[in-house]
């Protein structure tokens, strides 16, 4: 009997801890499930979340770079018109400026021609014999004067000054030596003095002229004339 109670004894013990192990192998096993269900379900939710996150970030580096561009754009074309703008005005500016330029060269260079002509015919030996009478050559010497100094200090402006000095020193030279010639040549008959003016007017003054001229024409763009030029000052 007392056998038989051990052994029951032993056996309920043993089946108790049968069944305590087996419910504690069932609940790890069930808590290893759960957990793994769970971290199964949160990596997912996660990596739902990084894409989302990828997502919204894409879209919004696209919407800014979108934006960013368009910003761009409006500001280049700003920049374009006022550049085109600012071109025009120059343009009109400088367009206006040059035209005025060639305007002066051309009016210029026109009365002193007809300066240094009147001049040149009025101390012509051959019309010191005969041909117009002294006065009316004086006369034509004096138009030609007057219309160059009414007419040359608005211009002046627009020339450079080294062209400017070079049109000064021949208008004076025209004046003196028309001055010279009839106050000194035509009162004294000092036909010495005469050929002296003579070849001045004649020879000296045509030089300087056409030295004015290639200057001139340099100023108005003329690249024959530079390539002279250039030539001329390289030999």
């Amino acid at each position: 009997m007392r056998d038989f109670v051990l052994t029951v004894l032993s056996s309920t013990v043993v089946s108790t801890a049968l069944c305590g192990l087996l419910v504690w192998l069932v609940r790890t096993w069930m808590g290893e499930r759960l957990r793994g269900a769970i971290q199964t379900e949160y990596a997912e939710k996660l990596e739902s979340l990084k894409a989302q996150l990828q997502a919204d970030a894409a879209l919004k580096l696209e919407t800014h770079k979108a934006t960013v561009k368009a910003q761009g754009d409006v500001e280049l074309e700003k920049l374009r018109a006022s550049l085109a703008i600012a071109a025009a005005a120059h343009n009109a500016q400088y367009g206006g400026l040059v035209e005025r330029r060639f305007d002066a060269i051309a009016s210029v260079h026109g009365m002193l021609l007809r300066f240094h002509q009147a001049v040149h015919q009025m101390v012509q030996p051959n019309l010191f014999v005969a041909g117009p009478p002294n006065e009316e050559r004086s006369d034509a010497v004096y138009k030609a004067s007057v219309d160059f100094e009414n007419a040359y200090p608005d211009k002046k402006i627009f020339l450079p000054k080294s062209l400017s000095d070079q049109i000064d020193h021949i208008r004076q030279s025209l004046v003196s030596n028309a001055n010279v010639y009839q106050m000194l040549v035509v009162p004294k008959q000092d036909y010495e003095r005469h050929l002296e003016i003579y070849l001045k007017v004649n020879n000296e003054l045509p030089t300087t002229i056409a030295a004015l001229e290639s200057e001139l024409r340099a100023l108005m763009g003329d690249e024959q004339n530079l390539k002279q030029q250039s030539a001329v000052q390289i030999s």
